[in-house]
């Protein structure tokens, strides 16, 4: 017989098959802000590297400009 999954919130482990309807609800809201905030955070980094990018691109344009007026 397979064994129950187990589920470990906070160093306190759940044997998922023997929780309750509101348990599992409130694991299942748990789960998902937790992808939720896992999406926000690859977003984050994304906009944090383009800023970077930009960063770089001013910094160039400006290292162009002043070589031209020299």
């Amino acid at each position: 017989m397979a064994e129950s999954p187990k589920i470990t919130i906070d160093n306190v482990e759940y044997d998922y098959d023997t929780l309750s309807d509101r348990h599992k609800q409130i694991i299942g809201n748990m789960k998902y802000a937790s992808d939720r905030m896992s999406e926000l955070n690859m977003k984050l980094n994304q906009y944090q590297a383009a800023m970077l990018t930009y960063k770089r691109m001013l910094e160039q344009a400006n290292n162009d400009t002043s070589q031209d007026n020299a």
